[in-house]
């Protein structure tokens, strides 16, 4: 009886020390899976924000054509930096938006013809 004893005893810190090690590598996964969401969230959040700034310069070119550059702080971390370049009709605007880190270009090209303001192309470049 004691050798079965033994052997149960065995068998149970075998399958406890198994069952701790899934359940440490599942908290690591966890913490790891909600870092690199917070991450993405950021990333994001700088898209957004470069976006933002070329909407605001389209905005800003439309009341005025000969709207050049600005910034927007959007607190004390972030801020988005507006170029507008161009001569004539053909505009291009770059609005870089930096956000807890991360930092993000959104690049525009618009036509001012007859006070009109027509959007050309939108991409982001970083």
């Amino acid at each position: 009886m004691r050798k079965d004893a033994g052997q149960i005893l065995t068998s149970v810190l075998v399958f406890m020390a198994f069952g701790l090690s899934v359940i440490a590598l599942s908290a690591t996964l966890t913490i790891i899976n909600i870092q690199n969401t917070a991450k993405l969230a950021q990333s994001e959040q700088a898209s957004n924000y470069a976006e933002a700034g070329a909407e605001e310069a389209i905005l800003r070119l439309i009341r005025d054509p000969s709207y050049t550059d600005g910034s927007l702080p959007i607190s004390t971390d972030s801020v988005i930096g507006i170029v507008v370049t161009g001569t004539g009709d053909d505009r291009t605007i770059t609005s870089t938006a930096t956000y807890n880190g991360f930092t993000k270009k959104v690049l525009a090209q618009v036509s001012l013809a007859n006070n009109k303001v027509t959007l050309v192309s939108w991409k982001q470049i970083i």
